[in-house]
């Protein structure tokens, strides 16, 4: 057998140690090298690696590359990656006002949410959209994570208003409606005005304080193929009205029913000047609660449609509330995704007088939700909550 000679031992031992060393390195520097890997130059990783373990942890993690230098133009405290993320959430704001926020945030009130059992991610997440004097709110009321949870994902919840939420008792989403929202019942005036972010949403609960953009048109505005009363202008739906407005026309047609089309989209302009001649016409309280006022109108939406029938037309009934038609029609708009929004005994709830004429396109599921209940579109929103966002306006 031949010996391995001295010479050998030596060369494999000198390996064996080379290799220790090159992996001692390598553990004493896997986070460098890891932040190496995400595109961290070198100076960045010192300065990374000199924070908290915590800090270190989540840049190893987050997907996020964050340009140090860009942050460091502005006096910070090195929250680097949360001035990243809070970018993203806030667009319009300078890097100075991300970094007061945050570093603000951090001084006071981070390690109490800590203490609260609030983890990163969902205080993170809060920072979407609560403010510092949110946080404070949370952290004077001693506000857990679990309390507030169930407010969160609620469209149109105030962040304000939650303790008015949770010492109401309340169901989550009766809470933010009837705290935030109480003029969504007509018989509270509105204290302030929001605007719909989602106007296209066949859902929208439109009236005072509920408001749409001046220049908001419907992309898919068309004519339907009905009848339409002589000299009107306002031809048009939504495409998706409009189909269903023929689909009732033809099998009202059928039992001998002549519908026809009143009245469709309306510029916020058309709506204003119909709006002016109400209020030089009736007293302010009348005319309220006979025109909606721009902005406000279902019509501007191109889901409210004003129906009249033949018979008026040909002057053999004097309104559409009057007519075998309008008739047919309370008993049977629901199969097409149609309600009557106004009716008469109903009027506190909506803030608009009785129009028998009146209809809403919300569609099939929601429209016989409410009929089968008997409800207005108030009574389907304070139940199922709002399926679009809003924005409070400033006056």
């Amino acid at each position: 057998m031949k010996k391995i000679n001295k010479f050998s031992y030596e060369i494999i031992i000198a390996i064996i140690g080379v290799l220790v060393i090159i992996g001692t390195v390598i553990i004493l520097n896997l986070e460098r090298i890891h932040l190496m890997a995400k595109g961290y130059s070198f100076s960045e990783q010192d300065i990374i690696l000199k924070l908290e373990d915590e800090e270190v942890e989540r840049f190893l993690e987050s997907d996020k590359v964050v340009d140090i230098a860009s942050w460091d133009k502005t006096s910070n405290d090195n929250h680097y990656l949360e001035y990243e993320i809070y970018r993203g959430y806030k667009k319009d704001l300078s890097a100075k006002e991300v970094v007061e926020y945050i570093d603000e945030f951090y001084q006071k009130y981070y390690q109490s949410l800590k203490n609260l059992k609030y983890n990163y991610n969902q205080i993170i997440n809060l920072m979407s959209f609560a403010s510092l004097e949110d946080f404070k709110m949370l952290v004077d009321n001693k506000y857990t994570y679990v309390v507030i949870k169930p407010y969160l994902n609620i469209k149109g919840m105030i962040f304000k208003d939650l303790p008015k939420y949770i010492e109401s008792n309340l169901e989550p989403i009766t809470a933010v409606l009837s705290q935030s929202y109480p003029f969504i019942d007509a018989k509270n005036k509105p204290t302030n005005e929001y605007q719909i972010l989602q106007p296209e949403n066949t859902l929208v609960l439109i009236k005072k304080g509920f408001v749409i953009p001046k220049d908001y048109e419907p992309k898919d505005l068309i004519i339907p193929n009905i009848p339409i009363a002589p000299d009107t202008e306002n031809k048009k739906l939504r495409k998706d009205a409009a189909q269903a407005l023929e689909n009732m026309y033809q099998d009202a047609l059928k039992e001998g029913y002549q519908l026809v089309l009143n009245s469709g989209y309306r510029s916020y302009e058309s709506q204003t000047e119909i709006y002016n001649e109400y209020f030089k016409k009736y007293d302010e309280v009348t005319a309220a609660g006979l025109v909606a006022k721009p902005g406000s109108s279902e019509h501007q939406l191109g889901l409210g449609i004003d129906l009249t029938s033949q018979s008026v037309i040909d002057k053999k009934r004097l309104v559409f509330g009057d007519t075998k038609e309008y008739r047919w029609v309370v008993k049977n708009a629901y199969k097409y995704g149609f309600i009557l929004r106004y009716p008469k005994d109903r009027s506190s709830l909506t803030g608009t007088a009785n129009e028998p004429w009146h209809l809403r396109y919300v569609g099939k599921k929601a429209a016989k939700i409410i009929y089968d209940n008997d409800w207005t579109l108030e009574d389907y929103i304070l139940k199922y909550g709002f399926d679009y966002n809003l924005k409070k306006l400033i006056k």
